[in-house]
């Protein structure tokens, strides 16, 4: 029997890039946690059954969309922090690829799709070092690629 291959959270990236196309994205190091969530949206409708129409009808879910979002948080560097200001501020898609950090036989490879800020918030609790959290909204498809064996 197989076993799972738990991986540590180092393996899991998240990397800025300069277009959609771009090659050699950066890795975002101050951004230490982080979460990829995916959504699927249904228009629910109930359908009798023809059958028997004194039955209670039964509800059916028809797949009518899917999103995606990221939240990211960590340590502010004062220069990273300014990049991801200016990501949030203009107001265009910034792009950015998610790596699972594993060779393919592991299920490695990584995710490449586009985002919008919902928000970003810096703060620091009585003196301490100066942390951010940020939210994203995927903006289009967000594509996967095996990782190269």
């Amino acid at each position: 029997m197989s076993q799972p291959k738990p991986f540590g959270g180092k393996d899991l990236r998240v990397m800025r890039k300069t277009g959609p196309t771009d090659p050699a994205p950066k890795f975002m190091c101050t951004v230490t946690t982080k979460g990829l969530t995916r959504t699927m949206e249904y228009d629910d409708a109930t359908t009798p059954d023809c059958d028997n129409p004194d039955a209670v009808w039964a509800r059916s879910s028809v797949p009518k969309g899917s999103a995606w979002s990221i939240n990211v948080s960590g340590v502010a560097d004062a220069r990273s922090y300014r990049q991801l200001e200016t990501d949030m501020d203009s107001g265009v898609p910034t792009y950015l690829q998610i790596q699972l950090a594993k060779p393919a036989a592991d299920g490695g490879g990584h995710w490449d799709g586009a985002v919008l800020y919902e928000n970003l918030q810096i703060q620091s609790d009585a003196g301490g070092v100066v942390k951010f959290t940020g939210q994203m909204r995927g903006e289009g498809r967000l594509a996967w690629t095996d990782a190269s064996a």
